[in-house]
Protein backbone atom coordinates (compact mmCIF):
# COMPACT_ATOMS: atom_id res chain seq x y z
CA UNK A 1 0.00 0.00 0.00
CA UNK A 2 1.20 3.47 -0.81
CA UNK A 3 2.23 6.06 1.70
CA UNK A 4 -0.82 8.20 2.66
CA UNK A 5 1.23 11.34 2.10
CA UNK A 6 2.00 10.38 -1.49
CA UNK A 7 -1.66 9.52 -2.09
CA UNK A 8 -2.70 12.96 -0.88
CA UNK A 9 0.03 14.56 -3.00
CA UNK A 10 -1.21 12.70 -6.11
CA UNK A 11 -4.76 13.81 -5.39
CA UNK A 12 -3.68 17.44 -5.03
CA UNK A 13 -1.65 17.29 -8.22
CA UNK A 14 -4.63 15.85 -10.13
CA UNK A 15 -6.83 18.61 -8.77
CA UNK A 16 -4.30 21.27 -9.73
CA UNK A 17 -4.00 19.85 -13.27
CA UNK A 18 -7.78 19.83 -13.63
CA UNK A 19 -7.97 23.44 -12.45
CA UNK A 20 -5.30 24.53 -14.94
CA UNK A 21 -7.11 22.76 -17.80
CA UNK A 22 -10.41 24.29 -16.75
CA UNK A 23 -8.94 27.80 -16.70
CA UNK A 24 -7.38 27.26 -20.13
CA UNK A 25 -10.73 26.10 -21.56
CA UNK A 26 -12.48 29.10 -20.03
CA UNK A 27 -9.92 31.51 -21.47
CA UNK A 28 -10.25 29.89 -24.92
CA UNK A 29 -14.03 30.19 -24.66
CA UNK A 30 -13.84 33.89 -23.80
CA UNK A 31 -11.48 34.59 -26.70
CA UNK A 32 -13.75 32.71 -29.12
CA UNK A 33 -16.81 34.52 -27.74
CA UNK A 34 -15.14 37.88 -28.31
CA UNK A 35 -14.28 36.91 -31.91
CA UNK A 36 -17.85 35.77 -32.60
CA UNK A 37 -19.31 39.00 -31.20
CA UNK A 38 -16.91 41.02 -33.36
CA UNK A 39 -17.95 39.05 -36.44
CA UNK A 40 -21.63 39.63 -35.65
CA UNK A 41 -21.09 43.37 -35.27
CA UNK A 42 -19.24 43.47 -38.60
CA UNK A 43 -22.07 41.56 -40.27
CA UNK A 44 -24.61 44.00 -38.83
CA UNK A 45 -22.64 46.96 -40.17
CA UNK A 46 -22.38 45.38 -43.63
CA UNK A 47 -26.11 44.55 -43.61
CA UNK A 48 -26.99 48.13 -42.64
CA UNK A 49 -24.76 49.56 -45.38
CA UNK A 50 -26.28 47.18 -47.91
CA UNK A 51 -29.82 48.18 -46.99
CA UNK A 52 -28.92 51.86 -47.27
CA UNK A 53 -27.63 51.33 -50.81
CA UNK A 54 -30.82 49.64 -52.01
CA UNK A 55 -33.43 51.79 -53.72
CA UNK A 56 -36.50 52.75 -51.73
CA UNK A 57 -39.14 50.01 -51.80
CA UNK A 58 -42.76 50.82 -52.51
CA UNK A 59 -44.18 48.13 -50.29
CA UNK A 60 -42.75 47.48 -46.86
CA UNK A 61 -43.88 44.55 -44.81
Amino acid sequence: MENPGSMIMKSLMKRQDALIRSEARREAFLVKQKEIRKDIEEARAIWKQTLEKLPAQEFKW
